[in-house]
């Protein structure tokens, strides 16, 4: 894999885009966790903190599929800088003005989610572009779904890292500038400004239309649920224990498990054995929660976080691929952003309810959600397999 990821990274542009990717990821990987810390710090409650990261993560959720269309038929430069900015200064005013009533910091929070720039997407479209060979194509989405775990490895650690020995605002602001500048510079290169979506009738609900892709988006949704609430624990337990950075050392530990799995585990190619890898995959993201219900101390729940990362970023290389193949023609970037917006949608709404139950009870409850979560996920690619075999099937055959 490694000598593939290679190959990938000699075609012109690619690190470059590759690098700005991860940045953003970064950012990505960091401002949640950099909100929650921010707000719990600036307001004294999980349940407000949990409701803003939620906010940001609806906003997210409502506005980048329409960013993603617009994508699609005018291309990728301007819409990209222009969302890098309004999603950069939104978060900087939620650090401004930290003492607002809670209804200006959800509007700034849900407006930098909805302007969050959707720099992955465009990288998967630019890579069917540049990746004529089959084999690196493929090893395109195993880099993906790495660089998403690095990017949730060092973000969390980073904020985490920050908040420990830093106010909690500047988290917020290096996620705001890293995410410009890393857009800014990706926007700016020239297969980003070359690529043109395909000039097709996508009609009203574009990529919905598709049974295989509602059930993609279903179910990342759902999983979504979990990181959310898996988000709101990390930081709950770590503030429990009087170690409000460890809350990054968590989720770190949660992608560093899912990074290792990525490198280590195949995907196959075949429809049959494409979606068989989805369903085992699912199964395996519910049952490595289970552990992180048991009554121990932070350090071994950091271990307990790893081995339940584990399936995540092979599953993640698996829904790239199945997004890719389902997709209607014309349709490629709007179904991209919806599977990952559907993700953080659902991470908002775990993020919201896992915040008032943190307050309320315990971090083991946020862990019980996160659980609820992955169980749905699970359930919604067993009940809707045959649509998806049937989808990749006939991709695969053209």
């Amino acid at each position: 894999m490694i000598k593939r990821w290679r190959a990938v990274l000699n075609h012109p542009y690619a690190a470059l885009l590759v690098a700005s990717n991860l940045a953003v990821r970064l950012s990505a990987g960091a401002v949640v966790l950099s909100l929650v810390l921010f707000v719990e710090d600036a307001r004294g409650s999980f349940g407000a903190a949990g409701t803003v990261a939620g906010a940001y993560g609806l906003g997210t959720a409502l506005g980048s599929p329409s960013v993603g269309r617009i994508i699609d038929r005018f291309g990728q430069t301007w819409p990209l800088i222009g969302n890098a900015v309004v999603h950069g200064a939104s978060l900087l005013l939620i650090v401004a003005v930290p003492g607002a009533p809670l209804p200006v910091l959800l509007a700034l929070a849900a407006l930098a989610g909805a302007s969050r720039p959707p720099v992955p997407a465009c990288m998967r479209s630019l890579w069917i572009d540049i990746l004529t060979d089959e084999s690196e194509r493929r090893a395109s989405y195993r880099l993906e779904s790495v660089v998403l775990e690095l990017g949730f490895i060092v973000g969390p650690v980073l904020a985490g890292a920050m908040v420990a020995v830093l106010p909690a605002a500047w988290a917020v602001a290096c996620s705001a500038l890293v995410a410009v500048v890393a857009t800014t510079a990706f926007a700016a290169t020239p297969p980003s400004r070359a690529w043109r979506g395909e000039r097709k009738k996508r009609g009203l609900v574009g990529p919905l239309r598709s049974a295989a892709q509602l059930s993609l988006i279903s179910s990342r949704a759902a999983l979504g649920l979990t990181i959310g609430a898996l988000q709101v624990g990390a930081a709950a337990t770590a503030t429990l224990d009087a170690e409000a950075g460890v809350s990054g050392i968590l989720l770190g530990a949660f992608a560093f498990g899912s990074l290792v799995g990525g490198v280590l585990l195949e995907v196959a190619r075949d429809a049959a054995a494409l979606i068989r890898s989805y369903l085992f995959l699912s199964l395996a993201v519910t049952a490595g929660l289970v552990p992180l219900l048991l009554p121990v101390d932070v350090w071994v729940m950091a271990g307990l976080f790893c081995v339940a990362g584990l399936p995540l970023a092979p599953l993640n290389a698996a829904a790239y691929e199945m997004t890719d193949l389902t997709a209607p023609s014309g349709t490629g970037t709007e179904a991209r952003i919806w599977t990952s917006t559907a993700t953080t949608g659902g991470a908002a709404l775990g993020s919201a309810l896992a915040g008032p139950l943190v307050d309320s009870s315990a971090p083991r409850v946020a862990y019980l959600l996160a659980l609820a979560g992955a169980l749905l996920a699970a359930g919604i690619a067993v009940s809707t397999r045959s649509v998806l075999r049937s989808r990749v099937t006939a991709a695969l055959i053209r």
